[in-house]
C-alpha cells in the first residue's frame, strides 16, 4: 500500500513540475518575443486620430494601433511640474501600455500620483517613461510615432 501511494505522489510530481516549467517555458519566450515586437512598431498600419480635448486632466484613455495598446495621458499638474524643462509635450504622454516582464497595462500610482505604476510588477515609471532606478529589471517605455495638430493627436505619423 505504501509503496502504491510513493509511487501516486511521484507521478502527481513529476505532472505538477511539468505544468511548472511549461508555464514557466511560455512566459520566458513571451518576455523574450514581446520587447522585440514592441521595438518594432509597424509603420503599415493606418493612422488613427483621437481628439485630445475629449480627455479629462489626470486621466488615461487606450487605444488599439498596430497590434498594441496605446495608451494616450492627459498628465496631471503635479506629474507636468516633474518632468525635464526639454520636454516636448508636458501636457500629454503617449506610450505602448505595457511593461514590466509581463507586459502588463500601466496605471498612474494613486501614491505619489506623479509615477506610472505596473500594476502587475509594480514597476515604477516617470511621467516620461523613463523606468525608476529602483525597477532595475525595466525598461523604459516605448513611444509609438505620432504628433499633435491643435487638439487632433494623430498615433502612426511623425
Amino acid at each position: 500500500m505504501t509503496n502504491n501511494k510513493k509511487q501516486l505522489y511521484r507521478v502527481i510530481l513529476k505532472i505538477l513540475t511539468f505544468i511548472g516549467v511549461g508555464t514557466l517555458s511560455y512566459f520566458f519566450i513571451k518576455s523574450a518575443i514581446m520587447p522585440l515586437e514592441r521595438q518594432s512598431i509597424a509603420s503599415q498600419e493606418k493612422p488613427i486620430t483621437i481628439d485630445l480635448a475629449t480627455i479629462p486632466l489626470g486621466k488615461m484613455i487606450t487605444v488599439q494601433w498596430s497590434h498594441n495598446n496605446i495608451a494616450v495621458l492627459h498628465r496631471p499638474k503635479e506629474m507636468q511640474n516633474t518632468l525635464p524643462e526639454n520636454t516636448t509635450n508636458r501636457e500629454y504622454f503617449i506610450f505602448v501600455n505595457s511593461g514590466g516582464d509581463v507586459n502588463c497595462p500601466l496605471t498612474i500610482d494613486s501614491k505619489t500620483k506623479i509615477h506610472l505604476k505596473d500594476i502587475c510588477s509594480n514597476y515604477l515609471y516617470d511621467g516620461s517613461g523613463k523606468a525608476i532606478k529602483n525597477s532595475n529589471k525595466a525598461q523604459n517605455l516605448v513611444i509609438p510615432p505620432y504628433h499633435i495638430t491643435g487638439n487632433q493627436l494623430i498615433i502612426g505619423q511623425n
